[in-house]
């Protein structure tokens, strides 16, 4: 194991208390704990943009000593399965360079299949991305799109717009605009057809990815998550049309950011319906239908979209689908 990976002396007393409590018991909490512990999965998603022959593509990266099967929940999507003496580099294939794959995880892949792009985008059809960088999320809309319609992609982190540039660049898009601002802050009433939210987050989901973050876990923290967090789902929603649809999602595991922050927006927030956020051919469990003396609704335990990372063996990930309804 090297340096960088988590290890069992890494996990705090209150991660363990907490999402022992979350999933129910200690058998499951070890399922939990040994598949955050080991590397994650590599997994691309195939440009139909560029790509018209997906098979001969894939089949030319298996060529190549990587071991390639298909993501369930995404047509398109591969996993490339870890197997001694083959490769994992994704990001050194020329098909990478070329914009003919992009190197995406795979819980990833759901918020932009979530957000019912219609089969043919008019010319007038707008989408906002709200926190766009690094791209993946956005270059996934931009080819189920097929380059119609325009992609606002709103980025805070000056740092993080030339790799956003890049990849967009290199995925072939040209119908995205690109913007440096704050999501909170962004202009306008009842602009968008649809809005994608990728909340930022504690990153409790993503261990396997970013080990440090079990060595800086702290529930303190996550009342001022979650005031950002409503914060930029307002913002968002009043920039939605009316009979249009927003994606939130975040890369974590813990209820305040997830069914909680849901829950306090439909409370506070006129206009608004929950859909039902699932898709085929993925394993949900262990909804939160309450948790630290707070019951969920029941509604949004059953429609919003909870990955555990032991049931797929990817990271942990969130996904609620929000509809402003039309008077």
């Amino acid at each position: 194991m090297s340096s960088s990976s988590p290890s069992r002396s890494m996990i705090k007393d209150v991660f363990r208390e907490r999402f022992l409590e979350l999933l129910g018991s200690e058998e499951e909490y070890e399922r939990f704990v040994e598949t955050i512990l080991r590397p994650q999965r590599k997994s691309f998603r195939v440009n139909s943009l560029k790509v018209e022959d997906e098979k001969a593509l894939v089949e030319g990266i298996a060529s190549k000593g990587l071991c390639v099967q298909r993501v369930p929940w995404c047509e398109g999507a591969y996993f490339v399965e870890y197997q001694e003496g083959t490769r994992t580099d994704l990001g050194n294939l020329f098909e990478h360079f070329l914009g003919q794959i992009y190197v995406q995880e795979a819980t990833s892949l759901l918020p932009p299949l979530v957000l019912d792009v219609p089969e043919n985008v008019g010319d007038d059809f707008r989408v906002l991305d709200v926190a766009a960088a690094p791209g993946s999320k956005t270059t996934q809309l931009g080819a189920l799109m097929k380059g119609k319609g325009i992609i606002v992609a709103n980025e805070l982190d000056y740092k993080r717009l030339g790799p956003l540039k890049l990849n967009l660049e290199r995925s072939g898009l040209c119908n995205i605009v690109i913007t440096h601002g704050d999501g909170t802050r962004i202009e306008g009433e009842e602009v968008y057809d649809r809005i994608m939210l990728d909340a930022p987050c504690s990153g409790s989901g993503v261990i396997r990815k970013s080990p440090g973050t079990l060595k800086v876990y702290n529930p303190k923290r996550l009342r001022q998550v979650q005031h950002l967090q409503l914060k930029l789902l307002r913002r968002a929603f009043a920039l939605l049309k009316k009979g249009g649809i927003l994606v939130y999602s975040t890369c974590s595991l813990d209820p305040e950011e997830n069914e909680l922050c849901i829950q306090k927006f439909l409370e506070e927030e006129k206009g608004v319906e929950l859909l039902d956020a699932k898709i085929p051919n993925i394993v949900l469990s262990h909804k939160v239908r309450s948790f630290d003396g707070v019951d969920v609704l029941p509604e949004i335990s059953e429609c919003t979209m909870r990955v555990w990372p032991q049931d797929n063996d990817t990271n942990g990930f969130f996904v609620a689908k929000l509809r402003k309804v039309e008077e």
